[in-house]
């Protein structure tokens, strides 16, 4: 058997494991899609601009030739990427191969931005089902500029005190007012449950890794910023005022990682 015969034979495995299936009623689909933040304008549509939701749309309506609008977990904001968001909408198929499904939507998405993984669910809302987010946020420590890491990571010129770091992030966890960590406050809530803060620091790279119920706009920049001025996070909650907090740390460095449903 030819090389070109042994691939096709794979594939066709592959694809197996994805049969069509016809549904007598209406399927909403799970679509996981990854981007490098650094050209979008964030998630959202927004007129004018280039935005995720815009390219996702775009290129689901043009592999079902209808128009799709699609609901994402939550909105990054301009520059942040993601590994893991979570994007929902009704599937306007009724006979769907989703490995099919795939290839087909990402040959009509550019090069930074995939759709990863896709699931067929008699009901799903990618932003009101979602129990927990997770971000990662990358830092290098460096005097010099690394260009294979600047586009997802912020640079730090100087050495910072990981274990002071970690002493605070420990006081963000919990259930808090979180309108200091807040550029705009969007929603008329500010409470926001933080379930876990890890501190991560491994040679010259260190990543803040935050799970949390939910995140006000900027949220996990402006904690990141916080932690890294050295300030008293105790007394920033207090104050409940955005003057009280740190610096927002650039967009560049956060990464969306998952979303828990």
């Amino acid at each position: 058997m030819g090389t070109e015969h042994v691939v096709a034979a794979a594939f066709a495995d592959v694809i197996a494991k994805f049969p069509s299936a016809r549904y007598n009623s209406p399927m909403h689909l799970k679509i996981t899609c990854e981007y490098l933040g650094t050209r979008f304008a964030g998630f959202q549509s927004q007129v004018g601009q280039r935005t995720v939701q815009a390219e996702l749309e775009s290129a689901l309506s043009r592999y079902f030739n209808t128009p799709v609008k699609v609901v994402g977990s939550g909105r990054t904001d301009a520059g942040v990427h993601a590994v893991g968001q979570v994007i929902s909408c009704l599937c306007p198929c009724d006979n769907v191969n989703l490995y099919q499904l795939l290839l087909g939507v990402n040959t009509y998405l550019p090069a930074d931005i995939a759709v990863t993984k896709a699931e067929l669910l008699p009901k799903f809302n990618a932003r009101s089902d979602a129990h927990a987010k997770t971000y990662v946020y990358k830092c290098y420590v460096s005097p010099t500029r690394s260009p294979l890491r600047d586009a997802t990571y912020h640079q730090l010129y100087k050495p910072v005190d990981v274990a002071k770091i970690r002493a605070q992030a420990a006081q963000l966890v919990g259930t808090h007012d979180f309108t200091s960590f807040c550029t705009n406050l969007r929603d008329k809530n500010p409470v926001r449950t933080i379930y876990a803060l890890d501190v991560q620091a491994h040679d010259d790279e260190i990543r803040f890794v935050i799970t949390g119920n939910g995140f006000l706009h900027n949220m996990v920049r402006i904690i990141v910023g916080t932690l890294l001025d050295g300030r008293d996070v105790t007394a920033v909650l207090k104050a409940r005022n955005r003057q009280a907090a740190g610096r927002t740390a650039p967009a560049k460095g956060l990464t969306l990682w998952a979303v828990e449903y």
